[in-house]
């Protein structure tokens, strides 16, 4: 089977995406994922979408109890190399999955989260694995790019993105693969608009915080509905 595009693009960039992220986020990113798993109900069943290269896992890991399982998803298998090199204990299973397909049974996840992951996936596809995938009362974690209100920021952003940063992504990153993380701005969404489309699927906000001048979302959705 022929490779995604996405999943070409993050088997490339596996071995440079921790430096390009702690120099992107000016080494914020570590704090942003401790700020979401402290303030997350945690459950004994925790998957994370996207896992990467394992870092939200790994904390996870550290903060839970030895009887939870944690399993991180990703179609890049070079990105789960990678994680199961950081993480090899028995409680956490990294598996080659499509977000849009999961693998698990029906109510069965007690959260799950997205750090920088939501914005590349088609949310009104992905809400129906959430909704299927996750218990009642269980919750949604994200961590994310936050389009701002104003559009002068946001076209500001754009163009730093695209041509300011340009330079120093490419260091890592081949253009197609730059063009991809650009593209992938586009498609975030407002605070407002974030909240009202998981209100809209049965899921109460439990948690919401900007950080980085509010360009990034911190929020935690609870699931109220049963599907």
């Amino acid at each position: 089977m022929e490779k995604s595009v996405a999943e070409k693009i993050f088997d490339d960039v596996s071995r440079a995406y921790d430096k390009f992220l702690n120099f992107a986020t000016f080494n914020k990113i570590n704090n942003w994922q401790n700020t979401l798993i402290q303030n997350t109900p945690n459950g004994r069943y925790v998957l994370d979408i996207g896992t990467g290269t394992g870092e939200v896992v790994k904390k996870l890991h550290e903060k839970l109890s030895e009887k939870s399982f944690i399993y991180g998803i990703d179609l890049s298998f070079n990105m789960l190399k990678v994680s199961k090199s950081k993480i090899p204990y028995q409680n956490v299973l990294f598996i080659k999955a499509d977000a849009l397909r999961l693998p698990f049974k029906k109510n069965s996840l007690d959260n799950i989260y997205f750090s920088l992951v939501f914005r590349h996936l088609p949310k009104d596809k992905i809400i129906y694995q959430l909704k299927d995938v996750l218990k009642k009362d269980g919750y949604v974690s994200i961590l994310e790019i936050a389009k701002p209100k104003s559009k002068l920021l946001y076209n500001f952003i754009l163009i730093f993105a695209d041509k300011i940063f340009r330079p120093f992504g490419r260091i890592l990153f081949s253009k197609e693969e730059w063009d991809y993380f650009v593209e992938s701005i586009k498609n975030s969404m407002t605070k407002e608009e974030l909240l009202d489309f998981f209100s809209k699927n049965g899921f109460n906000l439990h948690f919401y915080e900007s950080r980085f001048l509010g360009l990034i979302h911190i929020a935690i959705f609870k699931k109220n509905v049963e599907v």
